[in-house]
């Protein structure tokens, strides 16, 4: 009877946790680390560079830059999901390149990532806008 009982409050509870691990944001990429910025002549623009890490499968949520960019994995492995395209999956010494304006999520994989990035935008304005589902 004890032994029952026992199961039956440990499926009463798994059944309380699993939805809420179920429904549990994605764990966040620490902010970039902005390392220079140069104004570019004769724009309003400026480029930028910095260095964003990843902890193991921690993402930077579905969003678009408001400039183009292009990246440099440094260490581990670093997933880019972009709207309407394959998966692609790169790591250390492998690259990617977006235009201003494309939808994204790039993530890290279970070892963690680190990545180089540059990208151009307008100073003052926000350059990571989210996009909802």
């Amino acid at each position: 009877m004890k032994t029952s009982l026992a199961i039956l409050f440990f499926l009463a509870a798994a059944m309380v946790v699993y939805p809420v691990m179920a429904s549990a944001s994605p764990i966040a990429a620490k902010e970039t680390l902005v390392v220079q910025r140069i104004r570019l002549e004769g724009t309003d623009r400026e480029l930028g560079m910095g260095i964003a890490e990843f902890p193991p499968n921690a993402e930077k949520p579905r969003h678009m830059a408001t400039g183009p960019e292009l990246a440099y994995v440094l260490e581990g492995e670093l997933i880019v999901q972009v709207d309407g395209e394959p998966t692609k999956v790169l790591h250390a010494g492998g690259s990617y390149q977006l235009a201003a304006n494309v939808v994204h999520v790039t993530k890290a994989g279970p070892a963690a990532a680190k990545v180089i990035a540059s990208w151009v935008h307008v100073p003052g304005k926000a350059f990571n806008i989210l996009v909802p589902r």
